[in-house]
């Protein structure tokens, strides 16, 4: 697994966390972004970015995005719409929808989730953007196999006990 945006803290005692953490796990042939604090539009971008500078990406990778730590939201409906505007343009060549999978839904993050999943659908992006509730659906979801959620943070396993 390569990882890209490390949370990580600076040695003044400084909370130097990035708001995402990218993951692409060329054995599950996904990207698993992580989530936390403040996210705002930039942080879309940055991910997006990211992922696309990650030598193990491959472009129709489903992506699995985790908000389960998000403490705010910060994207306004303008922004989404032209961040879809945007990423459509970036995934024109594209023939086969792109599996979304977003994750940890919470009271925070709920009507974020519904504006990037509605707008997703609005804009002729070529993602199928599905909301779940845990990690056991996402691997069902992506057809993976329960093993897969070893390459996964420890965070994502705390529902292991169901598979």
């Amino acid at each position: 697994m390569l990882e890209i945006g490390f949370n990580a803290l600076h040695t003044s005692g400084k909370d130097l966390r990035l708001p995402i953490s990218v993951s692409v796990i060329p054995e599950l042939q996904v990207v698993h972004n992580v989530y936390t604090g403040r996210v705002t539009i930039q942080d879309l971008y940055d991910e997006q970015t990211k992922r696309h500078q990650n030598p193990a990406f491959e472009m129709g990778m489903p992506g699995i995005n985790d908000l389960s730590q998000v403490t705010e939201v910060d994207i306004g409906f303008d922004e989404m719409m032209a961040y879809a505007k945007q990423t459509t343009e970036t995934y024109r060549d594209v023939t086969e929808p792109i599996q979304l999978v977003l994750v940890g839904e919470t009271p925070i993050t709920a009507a974020a989730m519904a504006m990037y999943e509605n707008l997703s659908a609005a804009s002729n992006a070529p993602f199928e953007v599905t909301v779940v509730p845990g990690y056991p659906e996402v691997l069902a979801l992506l057809n993976l196999p329960a093993a897969g959620l070893a390459y996964f943070p420890d965070f994502c396993r705390k529902e292991s006990h169901l598979f």
